[in-house]
């Protein structure tokens, strides 16, 4: 997939997500759905933190004078503001469950995925160590380790 598409893939990011969001019925909020939303919150802070605001980019872009960052989340996740996404909608899903949401989120997961091969792709050329750091970590959530 070509980096031309990551326009259009942020952009279907942001409808699947008000689409979860506005269809959800907060008043059904289940506490099945509060660690995933709460670990969502965290995920998120924790990475922003980590990369400092300005330098996260939410287009499948390396920004000039970037770094690879490997600390903090990325130790182990080496897309974890893509992974609190997929937190906060598998919360929203448990909120309010429907075959259709089931399918928005399905769908929201497939967007990511496009996005990070065309990121990995673009970082694994900007940068030398990032083989190894693919091998080290897992895409949206750490490895499991046996």
């Amino acid at each position: 997939m070509s980096e031309k598409w990551g326009a259009p893939l942020v952009g279907c990011q942001f409808v699947l997500l008000i689409l979860l969001i506005v269809g959800t019925t907060w008043h059904d909020l289940h506490v099945a759905a509060l660690p995933f939303l709460i670990a969502s919150l965290i995920m998120a802070g924790w990475a922003l933190k980590v990369m400092r605001l300005g330098h996260f980019n939410i287009r499948p872009a390396v920004k000039e004078g970037a770094i690879l960052v490997t600390h903090g989340p990325y130790r182990s996740i080496r897309h974890p503001m893509y992974a609190s996404i997929l937190l906060a909608g598998l919360g929203l899903l448990l909120i309010t469950f429907s075959w259709v949401r089931l399918l928005l989120f399905f769908v929201l997961w497939l967007i990511l995925y496009l996005k990070v091969r065309i990121e990995e792709r673009l970082l694994a050329r900007h940068f030398t160590d990032y083989p190894a750091y693919r091998k080290r970590s897992g895409l949206f959530f750490p490895r499991l380790k046996g």
